[in-house]
């Protein structure tokens, strides 16, 4: 649904109350209690997520449009209310944002001063001061405050990570991600277009993908960016300022150990995100390609991919063992001196070259759910044993809209 947001005049800010810290209560409850503000679809999916994990319950939920709280506390048999009064609720552990990203600042910063604590939804705001504000406000508290980013709890993107860190294949030398979005569902009216309330397509979407590379290496530092915006068809006046539908941006990661104290060494990374295709072309693709071959990730969260490479008999045996549901092809096969081979110049040997088909056997909205459910998951836990260290950190969610905002600024900036 579409939420509307109040600024204030002139400032192009949404408005924030002042709001004072109510006493922290440190006792954990077995039953952890989650509250929703925004009732869209896929909040209603992830909730039911949520309450798959033990000791969850859904206690409230809040939308702006009275029928829409109403719809979802019918699905999920629980108690409309407010979003001002579920924020505050002495009833709710955990508040989930789901709201368009220009509201999550306040919202959050509101349950957090409440003694909440918050997941909301990518972005975990539209600017770094307010994503840092929020961390900050959250670690005074006691309390966690993070992004739903969920592509790092995907079981590949660990299966990815392990093929960085293992060099089985070599460094990795070059990455590409490009998102070819549908826009069927997204009216000319839909938030989504409107940059104060979204961000822009880096910031509402992109920090899904800055996260993801993130975590396999490491901070980045955002090297060139630029956008396209929609071109006015048909003739008609334009009304409303033009649609931005595509965005790129090249990003430097430190990689290997050969990449230090050398500034023009490391791992480049290309992302492109464009929102324009019919719901029937939409698609994705995650390339990584190393010193031995390539690994493909296909759709918005993979369940499947491919790899292409130069192995040895032992290395097929560990990519074979290590890659889910593998297939192996051999392509060609070498023996003799054909077995010795040179790349950035450097002698190997390989025996064959081979195509290797993987799948989680999972479908998308399995699999979907499972990362949700993951993600929420670890952050629970932490909620429970504060010991328990999380994959998915205020900083990681603050650090993602860093570069998202970057590459947002050079983008406006460049011709």
């Amino acid at each position: 649904m579409i939420a509307s947001v109040t600024f204030d005049e002139g400032s192009g800010s949404p408005t924030m109350p002042e709001l004072e810290p109510q006493r922290r209560v440190e006792i954990v409850p077995e039953t952890l209690r989650v509250g929703l503000v925004g009732c869209g679809a896929f909040a209603r999916f992830s909730l039911a997520q949520y309450r798959q994990l033990p000791g969850v319950v859904i206690s409230a939920v809040a939308d702006i449009d009275p029928a829409a709280a109403q719809r979802a506390a019918a699905e999920l048999q629980t108690e409309p209310q407010s979003p001002e009064a579920l924020l505050v609720s002495p009833d709710i552990d955990l508040v989930y944002i789901a709201t368009p990203p220009a509201l999550h600042h306040r919202q959050a910063a509101t349950a957090l001063l409440a003694g909440k604590h918050v997941l909301a939804e990518k972005p975990l705001a539209t600017t770094l001061a307010d994503a840092e504000s929020l961390a900050s406000l959250a670690a005074r508290q006691g309390r966690i405050c993070v992004a739903n980013l969920v592509e790092r709890y995907n079981p590949l993107a660990q299966v990815v990570g392990q093929l960085i860190d293992s060099w089985i294949l070599g460094d990795l030398l070059h990455g590409l991600f490009i998102n070819e979005a549908a826009d069927e569902g997204l009216a000319r009216g839909h938030w989504f277009w409107n940059r104060d309330i979204s961000g822009g397509i880096f910031v509402e979407h992109g920090v899904h993908f800055f996260d993801l590379v993130a975590s396999w290496l490491g901070k980045g530092v955002v090297v060139s960016a630029a956008r396209s915006v929609r071109a006015n068809v048909g003739g008609q006046p334009v009304i409303q300022e033009p649609v931005e539908e595509q965005v790129v941006c090249t990003c430097r990661y430190k990689g290997s150990r050969q990449a230090e104290n050398q500034p023009h060494a490391g791992v480049l990374f290309h992302f492109e995100h464009g929102f324009h295709q019919a719901s029937r072309l939409d698609r994705q693709e995650l390339r990584l390609v190393f010193e031995r071959g390539e690994v493909r990730l296909y759709d918005w969260v993979p369940t499947r991919g491919e790899f292409r490479g130069l192995v040895d008999d032992d290395t097929l045996g560990v990519l074979a063992h290590m890659l889910p549901g593998s297939s192996v092809r051999t392509v060609e096969r070498y023996a003799g001196d054909s077995r010795r081979m040179r790349g950035r110049f450097q002698p190997f040997e390989a025996t064959a070259l081979v195509e290797i088909g993987f799948d989680l056997g999972l479908g998308k909205m399995d699999l979907y759910g499972q990362v949700v459910r993951d993600l929420a998951a670890d952050q629970i836990a932490n909620i429970r044993d504060p010991a328990h260290v999380r994959r998915l950190t205020e900083a990681d969610s603050v650090a993602a809209v860093a570069m998202a905002c970057e590459a947002d600024r050079l983008a406006l900036s460049s011709r």
